[in-house]
């Protein structure tokens, strides 16, 4: 994967060269078929990472729900406990990176797609400009089925250890990480749609993970 960094307030964006063009020739496709299908077939038990989220990464172990909190568009407090008893799919973005601005569209119809009292997607702005500025954005993309969310400081991004942009993070029913990409994806994509359902259906999967306090 060939990557580049640029740095922007204070946040390195990651910008793959190749996302949106992950995709093999007739021969690589043949591979594919002989090789993928099977190990799917006996690995059924763990999140299977190709495609837009090959680099997806599991996370090593898990800890209790962390206490960061974000905004709405009235200004209130939200905070991972709202989101109780779903899995959610936190994405950190701002208007001043493309990759960003790239993948949203597709953050928005995965909500459309799966959203429900199993799961949801909080996306949340980390704009200087607050609500206007992501409001702006939003509306430019014609986005109907995101919440508006912001981070104006980037206090809950810093503190969930976010440094590249974009940054997505999801987390189980009970507010533990179970892994998160760096980067852009296409997240209503086959391949992402299955891993976030793996999650879904597989409550307990954090169970098995090293806690670490």
């Amino acid at each position: 994967m060939k990557v580049m960094d640029i740095s922007f307030n204070g946040f390195r964006i990651n910008l793959d060269m190749n996302f949106g063009r992950r995709n093999l020739g007739i021969f690589g496709s043949l591979l594919v078929a002989f090789i993928v299908i099977p190990v799917k077939n006996i690995a059924a038990k763990e999140p299977l990472l190709e495609g837009q989220v090959q680099e997806f990464q599991l996370a090593p172990s898990t800890r209790a729900r962390p206490t960061v909190t974000w905004k709405n568009a009235n200004g209130g407090k939200i905070s991972l406990a709202d989101f109780d008893g779903k899995v959610v799919m936190v994405n950190f973005w701002a208007s001043w990176c493309a990759p960003c601005i790239r993948e949203l569209p597709s953050i928005d119809r995965l909500q459309a797609r799966l959203g429900s009292d199993k799961f949801s997607v909080a996306a949340i702005s980390i704009d200087r400009g607050g609500k206007p500025v992501a409001r702006r954005m939003l509306n430019r993309l014609k986005l109907k089925n995101l919440t508006l969310y912001t981070d104006r400081d980037s206090t809950t991004a810093r503190s969930l250890g976010v440094r590249n942009m974009p940054t997505t993070i999801v987390y189980d029913q009970k507010g533990r990480e179970v892994g998160k990409l760096v980067g852009g994806a296409e997240w209503d994509s086959n391949e992402a749609v299955a891993l976030l359902k793996y999650f879904i259906d597989n409550p307990n999967y954090a169970d098995k993970l090293p806690v670490k306090n």
